[in-house]
Parts: C-alpha cells; sequence; structure tokens
C-alpha cells in the first residue's frame, strides 16, 4: 500500500473513532437522566402509593384540618430536597462512575520515570516507621529510581530517630534505596515541609505520602501507569481509613462506608471528565514540574493544602485523574474529639478555597466548577437544610392538618429512603472494594445516620465560623493524634 492510501486509511480510522467516542458520549449522557427521571416518578407517584397504602391497608380515613400555607411549603421543600437529590444527584454519580469503571483504557508503552517520595512529618513516632517500611516496598517493587525523603515538621517527640532507624533497617534489604531525613528546627506547616521536601528532591514524578498511611507494593506503579498512559499531570489512589488495629472501631468503619462512597463513587465520577477536586495528602501523584511551579509560584494559603493545589492546578488546566487500583491505608480519627478536629478542618479549608482562594473557578465554563457548586450546595447548604429539616419535625407534626396520618406517611417514606441508601452503599462498596458488602460493612448501614448528623453540624458551623471570618487553624490541629498515643 502506498502512503497516500496508509494516510487514507488512518483518517478513516480515526474519523470512524471519533464518531465512535461521540456516541459513547451521547450514551452515556442519556444514562446520567435516567436517575433525574426515576426521582421525578417517586417524587410524583409516592405520595399518592403512600395515601393508598394508609387508606385501603391500613384502613385509617385522615380527618385533614386545614393549616397554613407555609407547613404544606415547607413540606414539600423538604420531600423534593432529599427524593430529587438522594435519587436524582445521587444516581447520576453512580452511573459516571459506573461508566468510569468500565471505559475502555488507553494502552501505551510503560515507562518508569523517577519517583521521589516526600513524606512531611509532624509527631508521628507511632506510626512514621510502617510508612517508610511501605514506601522501601513500593520502591523496590519499582523498576524505574526512586528516593525517599522524611522532612520532620518541628517534631518535639521521636519522629526523626523513629525514621532514622527505620531507613537504616531498610537499607540492611534495600541498599540501593535512597532515603534521608530533613528536619525542621520548629513548626513551621505542613505546606512548608511539603516545599522542603520538594525542593530537595530529583524525580521527575514526585509522591506526597501522609506520615501516617502506607502504601500497597504495587500502588506507585499503577499511579505511574494511570499518569504516564492517560497523560495526566497528577492523579491520586484509592484510601482506606483504619484504626491501626484490625479496623474493629465502630467509628472507623462508619468512616469506611463514606470512604467507599467519597472515593468509589464521586472520585470516579469527577475523574471521568478529569474533575477530581482534591489530591489527597494520604496518596498522591504529580508530575514534578508542575507541583514544583505551583509551590515557587503561590504559596499555598489555607488548613487544607492538597484542595489548594488541585484546585490551583484546575485554574492552570492541568489534567488531574484518580485510579482505584493504586491503595493505600491510612490511621482515621476513633474519637469523637478526633473526627470532629478533622472534619472542621477539612469544611473550613473547603469553603476558604471555594469562595475565596479559587472562587473563580465557580464561574469557569468546565465540569470542575460544576463539581464546585455541587460542593457548596449539596455539601455546605445541604447541611443547612437537613439540620433545618431534623428541628423541624416537632413543629411538622404540631401543625400537622391529621397529626396521625403525617406519622404514617413520615413512616412510609423512611424505609424508601433507607432503601435507596443501602443500594447506593452496596454499589459504593462495589466500585471501592470489588464487594457489596466488603467485611459486612453493609450491615452498619442503618448506622451511618450518627457519622451524617456529625458532619452536618461539623459543615453547619464551619459555614458560620467563615461567614465570622475565621479562616485557618494551628498545623498541630491538622492531624489527629496516633491511634497508639494515649
Amino acid at each position: 500500500m502506498n502512503a497516500a492510501g496508509s494516510v487514507a486509511e488512518e483518517n478513516l480510522m480515526s474519523e470512524s473513532d471519533s464518531r465512535s467516542r461521540f456516541m459513547i458520549s451521547r450514551f452515556s449522557s442519556l444514562l446520567v437522566l435516567l436517575p433525574f427521571i426515576l426521582a421525578y416518578i417517586v417524587w410524583r407517584w409516592f405520595p399518592i402509593l403512600s395515601d393508598f397504602i394508609i387508606r385501603r391497608i391500613l384502613n385509617y380515613t385522615p380527618n385533614l384540618q386545614s393549616t397554613h400555607w407555609l407547613w404544606h411549603a415547607a413540606l414539600g421543600f423538604f420531600y423534593t430536597w432529599y427524593t430529587f437529590l438522594s435519587i436524582g444527584v445521587g444516581g447520576a454519580f453512580l452511573i459516571a462512575s459506573w461508566i468510569w469503571n468500565r471505559r475502555k483504557k488507553p494502552i501505551k508503552k510503560r515507562v518508569s520515570p523517577a519517583v521521589s517520595f516526600i513524606v512531611p512529618a509532624c509527631n508521628e513516632e507511632k506510626t512514621i516507621s510502617k510508612c517508610i517500611a511501605s514506601l522501601f516496598e513500593c520502591a523496590a517493587n519499582y523498576p524505574g529510581y526512586s528516593e525517599i525523603i522524611i522532612v520532620d515538621d518541628g517534631s518535639t517527640d521521636n519522629t526523626r530517630l523513629v525514621a532514622e532507624a527505620t531507613i537504616k533497617m531498610n537499607w540492611e534489604k534495600w541498599p540501593y534505596i535512597k532515603a534521608k531525613v530533613i528536619k525542621h528546627k520548629v513548626n513551621l506547616g505542613k505546606a512548608k515541609a511539603v516545599k522542603t521536601g520538594v525542593g530537595k528532591s530529583f524525580g521527575k514524578l514526585i509522591a506526597l505520602v501522609d506520615a501516617d498511611t502506607w502504601w500497597e507494593p504495587d500502588a506507585v506503579r499503577h499511579l505511574v501507569d494511570t499518569l504516564t498512559m492517560e497523560d495526566l499531570d497528577a492523579v491520586s489512589g484509592f484510601i482506606h481509613p483504619s484504626d491501626g488495629n484490625g479496623d474493629e472501631n465502630l467509628f472507623v468503619r462508619l468512616q469506611q462506608l463514606e470512604y467507599s462512597q467519597g472515593l468509589g463513587v464521586f472520585r470516579c465520577a469527577q475523574s471521568l471528565v478529569r474533575g477530581v477536586i482534591v489530591l489527597p495528602g494520604p496518596i498522591s501523584l504529580y508530575k514534578a514540574e508542575v507541583l514544583k511551579a505551583i509551590l515557587k509560584e503561590a504559596e499555598p494559603k489555607s488548613i487544607t493544602e492538597d484542595l489548594e493545589i488541585t484546585l490551583e492546578m484546575h485554574r492552570r488546566k492541568n489534567r488531574v485523574g484518580y485510579t482505584g487500583r493504586a491503595r493505600s491505608t491510612t490511621i482515621a480519627p476513633h474519637k469523637l474529639k478526633q473526627f470532629w478536629i478533622q472534619r472542621k478542618r477539612w469544611f473550613l479549608g473547603g469553603l476558604h478555597n471555594f469562595l475565596s482562594i479559587h472562587r473563580r473557578l465557580l464561574f469557569s465554563k468546565r465540569w470542575i466548577a460544576l463539581f464546585l457548586w455541587h460542593g457548596i450546595i449539596a455539601g455546605y447548604g445541604g447541611a443547612v437544610v437537613e439540620l433545618a429539616a431534623t428541628l423541624s419535625v416537632p413543629l411538622f407534626f404540631y401543625f400537622a392538618p391529621d397529626r396521625l396520618y403525617f406519622i404514617y406517611n413520615v413512616a412510609m417514606y423512611f424505609p424508601l429512603a433507607f432503601l435507596v441508601g443501602v443500594i447506593q452503599q452496596s454499589i459504593a462498596l462495589k466500585f471501592a472494594y470489588g464487594n457489596h458488602n466488603h467485611r459486612n460493612l453493609l450491615l452498619y448501614t442503618p448506622l451511618y445516620f450518627l457519622l451524617r448528623f456529625i458532619n452536618i453540624l461539623a459543615r453547619s458551623v464551619c459555614l458560620f465560623q467563615y461567614m465570622m471570618g475565621k479562616r485557618n487553624c494551628h498545623w498541630r490541629d491538622r492531624r489527629p493524634p496516633s491511634p497508639n498515643k494515649q
């Protein structure tokens, strides 16, 4: 075949591929609309079904008295909000995540550029050893050059001594892996610690790792493959929350349900359009040139530097992705006080980034804007709505046209809400762990409302504090203490 014929054939194949991608895109768009159609059906017909059951099966004829129109308006708003948010929006994210998991992945020649692991640490003597050991094993399984840099950010415990001892112990098995500890004489904050480590690194890729996190042996390989084959500038992996002691703590198990939703569903859906909002501290991989440019030109201002850096990447139109195959485990808060401190930091930092530092992204014509608006409206606005709904229940009951009829309707709606939650949680566990009931986690779904209510309170408090002008907190308040600390 001559050159002209080859070019024509390539053009024809390219045109065919473009047409195929266009058809898949349209099909995906139609699929995402299905949950909203289902939400409308439920919203329209469930009250009728509930009324039928009450009248015909329970044989109760309501004696409806006249009541103020505000009662009907408020109840209708809450019913509409919950129905479309849980079934419509939640279902759309599930569909998008399913599409992402079934997408055709690009196949390119595997490469292994040099990787620098940066571990900022402050008073992490109980967890730093396991973190370093896991990174040594990752580096040993990675064919390219790798180095491990621990930045002790003014710790007052034995973090540095433990880190140096762990490095020496692992050198006995892998003497060719470079590792070192850099110490700040005083506490400068995590952003400064990251910047110090990045400035001393030599890798073309930089992996950021929290000191209370350990990676699976093949995690860096999966991160590098995803970044290079999908032509990304940064990528994150899956995080499994643990109590460090068999994961028997109830609070941690509920967080495992939460993480499976956040990563197995929302993060996958965001990655479908390269709109991942945050590259989390426990496991993230960046192109060195991209991260160095950001840290050089824009000093992080918020208490959630990982979120701020990610949004700065979106501002610069960098490509950000996710892979669930790169897995890590991190120590999660296992007591209420620890959890409350962590969530207040997350939520206050989120508001600072969404509404101040990177507010211009809200008005960009990209997918990231949609995800940010969802975070503001469904996250913070939703917290206010749910708190108001919870506090309004006695008022709804007191002013109900027929109180028993009202109770019957609420009793009918709860099983529907629970069923939707169980189905969504089961799918999230499947996407996150490959099993619909990983370690019997699905059985804890009835208790998940406890964690949800704490999040609602924390978001509401942070929204009020942000409106009052609060932005940051100290670095030492950023992380909960290790589970082995008394």
